[in-house]
């Protein structure tokens, strides 16, 4: 099915699997908005699309930010047809030598900025239907050491998308989740060895060495998971997608 004329929303599309997205919906005929914090990443990663693209740096967790943002996007587009609530903070760190800022910081990239980024969505979305994506993680299920505050939000996100679901029924305006394992080249590949190190021996420590298969899923198989979610005819509903890395054993 094209999608031409329709228009995308992508959230931390300057790297990683917000790059991988972006680049996915782009090839399926999107119009894609990359919003993220470093304007120079999104303008790498709209160079990787095939399609027209919007780079806009923006603070996810400043609302007036995000209201600017999405007027851009519908003033450039005219329209919103797809959010991906992909941008989320993975710090990792031990509860009790938490900063303030550390706390506050997570809960605010992975919960509160998907609520703003909905919450400016959902007004463009009525007219014509849409979907929101919100990706989430295994950690909901299994708290890793020393990333229980980025489950906590995620966990949160996880009831939002459920409660936004029954919010918005009726409204032509689907709520997807994609609640993904390890993803291949981000999060532990990005740490500090001293951390690696750290966050290995915790897991270890809490016996859950073998829940998260490394080195994960690839972020254009995700993607592609994705893109055919939100592709899907208006009259099927896929509301939770669950992705994990294949574990082959020894090597």
């Amino acid at each position: 099915m094209t999608q031409a004329g329709k228009v995308a929303v992508v959230t931390g599309a300057g790297q990683g699997l917000g790059r991988a997205l972006a680049i996915a919906l782009s090839e399926a005929g999107f119009k894609v908005a990359l919003l993220g914090r470093t304007l120079a990443k999104l303008e790498a990663t709209a160079a990787l699309c095939p399609g027209e693209c919007l780079p806009l740096s923006c603070d996810l967790i400043d609302p007036d930010r995000v209201r600017e943002a999405f007027a851009r996007i519908v003033a450039r587009f005219g329209r919103v047809d797809v959010l991906v609530n992909n941008a989320a903070s993975y710090a990792a760190f031990p509860l009790d030598g938490a900063t303030d800022s550390q706390i506050i910081d997570v809960v605010h990239q992975s919960l509160v900025a998907p609520m703003f980024c909905a919450r400016e969505a959902i007004a463009r979305m009525r007219a014509t239907g849409g979907d929101i994506v919100n990706i989430s993680t295994q950690s909901v299920i299994s708290p890793q050491p020393l990333m229980i505050v980025y489950a906590a939000a995620k966990g949160g996100l996880e009831i939002f998308s459920r409660g936004l679901r029954n919010e918005l029924r009726g409204e032509n305006i689907r709520v997807l989740t994609v609640q993904l394992g390890v993803v291949a080249g981000t999060v532990v590949d990005d740490l500090a060895e001293d951390v690696r190190e750290r966050y290995g021996q915790a897991l270890r420590n809490a016996g859950l060495d073998r829940a998260f298969v490394f080195p994960g899923s690839e972020p254009a198989d995700i993607a592609a998971s994705v893109v055919h979610a939100v592709t899907a005819p208006r009259t099927t509903i896929i509301e939770d997608i669950v992705i994990r890395g294949l574990d082959q054993g020894p090597a």
